[in-house]
């Protein structure tokens, strides 16, 4: 009787011992699933990439930066594009306001505003890409390619088309502030070359705009504190509108405008047109102007503006 009783007893203990290990086999930690993920994309892509310590990050410095050192406590601009390792999500407009950065390196990629709001949070300390950023690229003016795992990224929750656990591919370009101006120019003579409308056939100023005269207008000359009617339509350099309006639905003093209306349209009279790309410089600046809740008519950081404006009245009487 107690060799009927153990065998069974002996059976169903190797059982239960083989699916035990059968489960533990197939269990993974997020760490683990990460570095499966990344070391598979790795060799898909035939990537010459390197670890980043132990933080689970690989990158590959594509551009050696000659500008400024990278420190945390720099105000840095940044432009990247970045896509999950299966293909499903790419980011890869750099004129967008989700793909241009210009704050603290050390709230790199959320900002400083959302970091002040959440103390203690994972902001707080010094993981992510703004580590590969410090130790591994060093210098703006670089470029560099980071594989983030998704526990440093969006983790198990995603973030709208981001999916589940889903590790990134980053390429940022690091700009020094000092080099903006060049910067500028050069993207300003890209856009226009790609539209049809080549830098040459525009007239440059000293403070960098572009602008061509398509009509001089006949009526008042326009003066740097003139109230005015006027129609326009504004891009960003990737070609989408922000704005638009009729051509004489909007008023406005020249005055209060941005710099770069103060020095062209006192180049024109009433009834005339005109087309300028205004570097940031002469717009909205570093910040830009982004709207923190709809993100309606915002205006990415460090973005040149692609205006054209067709005045339809002046008034110079100054109130």
């Amino acid at each position: 009787m107690r060799k009927f009783l153990g065998q069974p007893f002996l059976v169903g203990l190797a059982a239960i011992l083989a699916f035990s290990s059968c489960e533990k086999k197939e269990y993974q930690t997020v760490t683990e699933l990460d570095e499966q993920n990344i070391q598979q994309y790795i060799r898909q892509n035939n990537l010459d990439v390197e670890p980043l310590g132990t933080t689970g990050m690989y990158y590959q410095v594509l551009d050696q930066g000659d500008g400024v050192a990278l420190a945390y406590d720099q105000i840095v601009p940044l432009v990247y594009s970045f896509k999950t390792l299966d293909g499903n999500y790419s980011s890869a407009d750099t004129f967008n306001v989700s793909n241009r950065y210009a704050d603290f390196l050390g709230y790199f990629p959320y900002g400083s505003a959302v970091a002040s709001n959440n103390p203690g949070s994972p902001l707080d300390k010094e993981e992510g890409m703004k580590v590969a950023l410090n130790q591994a690229l060093k210098f703006a003016n670089g470029k560099i390619r980071i594989l983030v795992p998704s526990r440093l990224a969006y983790g198990k929750n995603g973030s709208g088309d981001i999916g589940s656990n889903q590790s990134l591919d980053y390429t940022i370009h690091a700009i020094d502030p000092d080099h903006m101006p060049a910067y500028e120019d050069q993207s300003i003579q890209q856009y226009l070359d790609k539209t049809g409308t080549p830098a040459s056939s525009f007239l440059k100023t000293e403070s960098g705009i572009y602008y061509h005269i398509a009509e001089p207008g006949t009526g008042t000359q326009i003066t740097p504190e003139a109230s005015l009617k006027v129609g326009y339509t504004l891009r960003t350099l990737n070609g989408k509108i922000l704005e638009q309006s009729p051509t004489d639905s909007t008023t406005m003093n020249l005055a209060t405008t941005i710099s770069g209306w103060k020095e062209i349209l006192p180049k024109i009279k009433a009834g005339g047109k005109v087309r300028m790309v205004i570097p940031s410089t002469q717009a909205y600046g570093l910040k830009g102007n982004v709207s923190s809740t709809t993100g309606v008519n915002s205006i990415p950081p460090f973005s040149a503006l692609d205006f054209e404006v067709s005045v339809k009245s002046a008034d110079n009487t100054i109130n």
